[in-house]
């Protein structure tokens, strides 16, 4: 029998966000977002208070009492409407795990590892292979003295193709057990052994009854074929073990949830597949930007490529990648000359308070330029696992935008900025927008009811941002150059028709407002110059059919890869026009 309500409970590292799912009238829906800071700072943390207020605030919210008089949640859903059926939990707030990979071929073996473990909140602290990347062999004792370094949470070692190289995965396998004997009982880490399978029972009976170990299949059984899934399953379910252990109040918030908890991630993942399987052909990408964590996730016909960056965001994570970008990097976003001290205190500012709203432009453009660092380390990493994303070829539709810096900004223009800025996409696409979190939530409700998730989808719980039409261009463009011109034709639900013209220019972005009633066709595309549109070079389709949003149309002119002035002041006035263009460099907050 299908739940007739469902709460979702998101634990983010600065938000806790309860989301509500409910049966109204004939169909399953969202219905109600509220969050609470989530109580990891001061001097009794305890997620399970954060956890407390946001169902509080939920209640009030949707006028559903969710908690008893003893401040436990109501379940199952009570005749006269309290409480709900059933309670979900998501978790992206742990730390991540520590983990070290060892394999043979930093090409096949250790590349398949690295794809896993860049899926779940890990941190690869060490990397053992057979060969080195100065062709030297290691020595099992530098093996050695590297895990003892290490203390890792897990040691994933994999190599040999089925029926393929034995001798130097059984010396990996050795050393990591002879590692994880030498720590404490309770802290050895978890060894999973996912390389060739004529080693199983070997990885067994070195491990014994002292070492805690998984084997799961072979990640690369032979050259065509890789299977990462059931090592980025045993990730997510250690990451999810420790954080019990780590996060108090969590085993509480496991006892009101009717399911098992899951990461964030992967409750986004269902979304992103999903999406990418209602129209194969195309390929999805999904971005969450949060206080201390960064994901972006890709899917075309069901395959996943996920990347998932602790230590990075604009809460907590704001200075460690401020260590690892820079200050140059962060300024180069700016339309306005700041210092590196200036630049210092906003981040130690976000990082002591990641809470905080920006309250001027000033912080909006700050907090903004953060978050492009965090995009772009993020694509960068997925692009370096997955080579094949980064081709011209490869053009997303629609790409997803939620986490915790979509729900904290006003400016549709600036956020559309900065995503097209840090992802540069090409060829035509639509953002949509998520400003309370609710995919998460759809995503926990498919592991537990496929149907009603689909049903909440159906019912598209996104806002429309902008269609984005975004050209690459051959070669250096002059500033002003004229790219192409475009008609756009709208006829309203009344059959009035309006045709407009637009001219593209060289590093500009024009910015279309689209009637949200009624349809609109791009026509008559006229190319100045070679373009590529995303339908070939120097090929454009007759008209094509487009939705709107709160911005209409983008037309980026700008070219692929964004060219910056060398001159810093020009650079600066090139990003203030850039910001206007969107509407976000005048007025107030």
């Amino acid at each position: 029998m299908h739940a007739k309500s469902l709460v979702v409970i998101d634990i983010g590292s600065v938000q806790t966000r309860a989301l509500l799912f409910a049966q109204v009238e004939d169909r399953f829906r969202f219905v109600s977002a509220a969050s609470a800071p989530t109580s990891l700072r001061g001097r009794d943390p305890d997620v399970a208070m954060g956890v407390l207020y946001a169902l509080e605030h939920l209640s009030r919210l949707s006028e559903r009492p969710l908690l008893d008089p003893q401040g436990s949640p109501i379940y199952p859903e009570r005749a006269d409407g309290a409480g709900a059926d059933r309670y979900l939990v998501t978790l992206s707030a742990a730390p991540p795990l520590r983990a070290v990979i060892g394999g043979l071929s930093p090409d096949w073996s250790l590349a398949s590892l690295r794809r896993a473990t860049a899926a779940v909140p890990v941190q690869v602290v060490s990397t053992l292979s057979v060969v080195a990347t100065d062709g030297r062999r290691p020595t099992e004792e530098e093996w050695l003295s590297a895990l003892v370094e290490a203390e890792p949470d897990v040691v994933l070692i994999a190599g040999g193709m089925e029926q393929g190289a034995a001798r130097p995965v059984r010396a990996l396998l050795e050393t990591a057990m002879l590692a994880a004997r030498l720590r404490p009982e309770d802290r050895r880490p978890l060894v999973i052994f996912a390389g060739n399978a004529s080693l199983r029972e070997e990885a067994v009976a070195l491990a014994g009854r002292e070492v805690p170990l998984r084997v799961l299949p072979n990640v690369r059984p032979c050259p065509e074929a890789e299977q990462i899934g059931p090592v980025v399953e045993a990730l997510e379910a250690r990451y999810l073990e420790r954080a019990a252990g780590v996060l108090p109040g969590l085993s509480l918030v496991q006892g009101w949830a009717s399911a098992s908890m899951r990461p964030t991630a992967r409750a986004l993942a269902h979304v992103v597949r999903y999406l990418s399987l209602e129209a194969p052909e195309r390929a999805v990408l999904l971005v969450d930007l949060g206080g201390n964590q960064t994901t972006l996730i890709a899917a075309r016909a069901g395959a996943l490529a996920q990347v998932v960056r602790h230590g990075s965001g604009v809460g907590l994570g704001i200075l460690p990648l401020y260590q690892r970008r820079g200050g140059e990097a962060v300024t180069r976003w700016l339309p306005r000359e700041i210092s590196l001290e200036q630049l210092e205190a906003f981040a130690w500012m976000k990082a002591l308070h990641p809470a905080t709203l920006p309250q001027t432009l000033e912080d909006m453009w700050l907090e903004l330029a953060f978050a492009r660092e965090a995009m772009a380390e993020a694509w960068e990493t997925m692009t370096g696992l997955w080579p094949e994303l980064s081709r011209p070829t490869i053009a997303f539709e629609p790409i997803l935008l939620t986490g915790g810096l979509f729900a904290a900004h006003a400016r549709p223009g600036a956020l559309a900025l900065a995503v097209l800025d840090a992802l540069q996409p090409v060829g035509l696409t639509t953002l949509l927008w998520d400003p309370v979190g609710a995919l998460a939530g759809v995503g926990a409700l498919a592991e537990v009811e496929p149907g009603l998730a689909v049903e909440v989808l159906t019912g598209r719980l996104w806002i429309p941002l902008a269609t984005v039409l975004a050209p690459a261009l051959e070669g250096a463009v002059a500033p002003d150059e004229l790219l192409f011109t475009v008609e756009v034709h709208h006829r309203s639900p009344e059959g009035a028709t309006a045709t407009y013209e637009i001219e593209v220019r060289g590093g500009r972005l024009e910015v279309v407002p689209i009637p949200s009633r009624g349809e609109t066709e791009l026509r008559r595309f006229r190319l100045r110059r070679p373009v590529d549109l995303g339908w070939g070079p120097r090929r454009a389709p007759r008209r094509i059919r487009i939705a709107g949003g709160l911005l209409g149309l983008i037309i980026d002119g700008r070219g692929r890869p964004l060219q910056w002035a060398r001159d810093p002041a020009a650079r600066r006035e090139q990003i203030a026009r850039w910001l206007w263009d969107v509407g976000a460099l005048g007025g107030s907050l």
